[in-house]
């Protein structure tokens, strides 16, 4: 019975937990397809770009692997967005694909 209430208490904080990550979707949607984003995963995807999103095997599995995943490919390809850039991609793309919770 007491592991039924954790549970209980911990699931909604999951969830409010992803409600609560910073950033701005509408902005985030907007860096995400005026960056390389959409034609570098395009181009690895054989013109599907959220493919990478929605696959089985994604190798993305939690809201910390995705912040670092675009925080790298803001690095590796010189995207140039600051740290409210990064969040609002992350936020963008955890609401309309991955919905994260953790």
């Amino acid at each position: 019975m007491r592991l039924l209430s954790a549970l209980i208490l911990v699931l909604p904080l999951n969830a409010m937990a992803a409600a609560l990550l910073p950033g701005d979707v509408e902005n985030g949607k907007k860096l995400h397809d005026s960056n390389s984003c959409l034609s570098c995963h395009a181009q690895m995807t054989g013109g599907r770009p959220d493919m990478l999103y929605t696959r089985a095997d994604r190798k993305v599995t939690n809201l910390g692997e995705l912040m670092g995943q675009v925080s790298g490919c803001n690095k590796m390809q010189k995207v140039g967005l600051d740290e409210n850039g990064v969040n609002d991609v992350v936020k963008y793309l955890n609401e309309s694909f991955y919905k994260f919770s953790d």
